[in-house]
C-alpha cells in the first residue's frame, strides 16, 4: 500500500497564468521574497495578490517602510483596476506604516511593531514593502541577522502567506539571511531589447511546489501584471476523437485529390512560396471550407489587418462578414513589431478555446520571425504552436514566404519544416514567356500524396488545381524546358 503525500494548500495570486507557473499558487504559511530592481513590478504584484484575496474574503496586511509612504502608495495604486478603496474601508486590506519604529533604528521595537500588527489584524497574507529598506535602516549586520531569524520564528506561527518585497541584486540574493529562511524566491526583472523593454519573472525557489522553471514574460498595464508562461510543449495528447485517417477538405478543387482526400485532421501544414503565389488565399479558402461545413476557424494575421483581409476576399467574391457575425470565422491581428513569443502562443491558445476553433491559419511565419530575438526561439515557438494546436484537435496551416522567384527550389528559410506534418510548395513557373503558378506536395506524413507539380489557377470565380505541366521537364526550377516529345 502506497502512502499519498499531503497536498499543500495554495493561495491564488489572482493570475491564473502565474498560478500555473507557481505549480498551483503560493503555498499557505510560506515566506516568499519578491526581488527585483526598481520599477520591475514588485509592489504591483504584491498588491494585486492582496486585493485579489480580499475579494475572496481573505484579509491582507500591507506594511510599508520609509521607502514608500502609505499615502503615496494608495495614490499611485488607484490607477490600477484591481484597486478597490471599499476593501480598505472594510478593513479587508489594511495598510500600515512602520516608519515610526524604523526611525529609532531599533530592531526589537520594529519586530514588536510587526508582530503586534499581525496578532491584532490576523491576516491571511502579510506584505512587508520594502524589506530591503528595513534591512538598510536597521544597519548593524549581526542585529539584522538576529532580527530576520526571530521574524522567521514568528512568521511560522502566523498561518499567513508572507511576501517580503525588496530591491535585491543577484549578489545579495546569494548571501543575505532572508533568502536562507525563504520558502520561495520570485525574481522580477526588466531588460532592454533593441528599442523596447522585456519584462521577465523567474521562480528561483519554491519549496513543496512543482513550479515551471526558467524565465516567463509579463506585461504591466491598467489591470496590473499579466503573465505569459514560457513557450514549451503541451502536456496532453491528441484528442481521441481525431485521427490522422480523417481528412479536413481544403476547399480547393484538385488539391484534395493530391492529398488523397484533404489534410489529415489535427495536423500542421506549412504552405510556402514566393510573394504573390497565393498562400493567403489558400489559407482563407481553407477556413471558408470549414465554415461551410460548420467548423469554426480562426485566422491569425501578422501582415494584413482584418479590413485588408476582407478587401482581399471581396476581390474573389467572398463576403467574410456573415461568417464573422455567426462565429464561424474569427480574424485576429497582431503586430510582428511588438511580438512576444510567449504572449502570442498564450493568446492564440485562448482564442482557439474561446471560439471552439477546429481550423486555424497563421499568416505568416515569415513576419513572426521578425519579432523573435533568435532563430532557436523562433523554432521553439513554431514547434510549440503546432503541438498545442494538435492536442486541441485543430487543423493548422502556417504560411511562410521563401525568397526564390524563378530558377531555384528552396525549402523554408528558417528550417521549420521539421515541426510540420505536411509541406505544400507554391511557386511561379515560366511557360512560353508568361508566369503561371505551380503547386506541389513536398511532404505529407502518412498520406499517399501526389508528387508532380500541377497548375494552380486563381481567379475571381474559383481557385483550383489543374492538371500537371505536360510536355515540360524541370518544372520545379521555375524555368522548365520542353521534353523531346513536344511543347506544352
Amino acid at each position: 500500500m502506497t502512502a499519498t503525500r499531503p497536498r499543500l494548500d495554495r493561495l491564488s495570486t489572482g493570475s491564473q497564468a502565474f498560478d500555473q507557473i507557481l505549480g498551483g499558487g503560493l503555498p499557505v504559511r510560506s515566506v516568499n521574497v519578491i526581488a527585483g530592481a526598481p520599477g520591475a513590478g514588485k509592489t504591483i504584484f504584491a498588491l494585486q495578490t492582496l486585493f485579489h484575496q480580499a475579494r475572496l474574503g481573505k484579509k491582507g496586511l500591507y506594511l510599508t517602510t520609509l521607502s514608500e509612504p502609505s499615502l503615496k502608495l494608495v495614490t499611485y495604486m488607484q490607477q490600477f483596476s484591481f484597486f478597490d478603496e471599499r476593501l480598505i474601508a472594510e478593513k479587508r486590506v489594511v495598510i500600515a506604516d512602520l516608519g515610526t519604529a524604523l526611525r529609532r533604528r531599533d530592531a526589537d521595537r520594529t519586530l514588536k511593531e510587526i508582530t503586534g500588527r499581525v496578532e491584532r489584524e490576523k491576516p491571511d497574507i502579510v506584505v512587508i514593502d520594502s524589506f530591503k529598506a528595513l534591512r538598510d535602516l536597521l544597519g548593524d549586520a549581526s542585529q539584522i541577522r538576529t532580527f530576520v531569524y526571530d521574524l522567521a520564528v514568528h512568521v511560522s506561527t502566523w498561518g499567513a502567506v508572507s511576501l517580503l518585497v525588496g530591491e535585491y541584486s543577484a549578489e545579495e540574493m546569494a548571501v543575505l539571511s532572508e533568502f536562507a529562511i525563504a520558502d520561495g524566491i520570485i525574481q522580477l526583472s526588466s531588460r532592454r531589447q533593441e528599442l523596447g523593454a522585456i519584462r521577465e519573472v523567474e521562480i528561483i525557489k519554491l519549496r513543496g511546489a512543482d513550479f515551471v522553471a526558467g524565465g516567463h514574460f509579463f506585461e504591466m498595464g491598467p489591470d496590473g501584471l499579466e503573465f505569459f508562461p514560457r513557450v514549451r510543449g503541451p502536456e496532453g495528447t491528441i484528442a481521441e476523437t481525431e485521427t490522422l485517417d480523417e481528412r479536413a477538405p481544403t476547399g480547393v478543387a484538385g488539391l484534395d485529390e493530391m492529398l488523397a482526400g484533404g489534410l489529415p485532421r489535427a495536423s500542421a501544414t506549412v504552405v510556402q512560396g514566393g510573394t504573390g503565389t497565393g498562400k493567403t488565399l489558400l489559407g482563407l479558402k481553407f477556413l471558408l471550407e470549414g465554415a461551410r461545413n460548420g467548423e469554426p476557424g480562426i485566422h491569425f494575421a501578422l501582415e494584413e489587418t482584418p479590413s485588408q483581409l476582407r478587401h482581399i476576399a471581396r476581390a474573389l467574391g467572398w463576403d467574410l462578414r456573415p461568417l464573422e457575425e455567426s462565429g464561424l470565422l474569427t480574424l485576429s491581428y497582431a503586430s510582428p513589431v511588438e511580438l512576444s513569443t510567449d504572449r502570442f502562443l498564450d493568446r492564440a491558445r485562448r482564442e482557439v478555446t474561446r471560439t471552439s476553433a477546429r481550423r486555424a491559419v497563421l499568416d505568416s511565419l515569415t513576419s513572426m520571425a521578425l519579432g523573435v530575438p533568435s532563430e532557436r526561439r523562433f523554432k521553439e515557438l513554431v514547434y510549440a504552436i503546432s503541438k498545442h494546436f494538435r492536442v486541441a484537435g485543430v487543423t493548422l496551416n502556417m504560411n511562410m514566404e521563401v525568397p526564390d522567384l524563378l530558377g531555384s527550389g528552396q525549402l523554408s528559410g528558417h528550417g521549420v519544416s521539421f515541426a510540420a506534418d505536411n509541406v505544400i510548395q507554391l511557386k511561379y513557373v515560366e511557360v512560353k514567356g508568361s508566369l503561371e503558378r505551380g503547386i506541389s506536395i513536398l511532404k505529407a506524413r502518412g498520406v499517399g500524396h501526389a508528387t508532380d507539380v500541377r497548375r494552380l489557377h486563381i481567379g475571381r470565380d474559383r481557385i483550383e488545381v489543374e492538371p500537371a505541366f505536360a510536355g515540360l521537364r524541370g518544372v520545379l526550377t521555375g524555368l522548365p524546358i520542353p521534353t523531346e516529345r513536344g511543347n506544352s
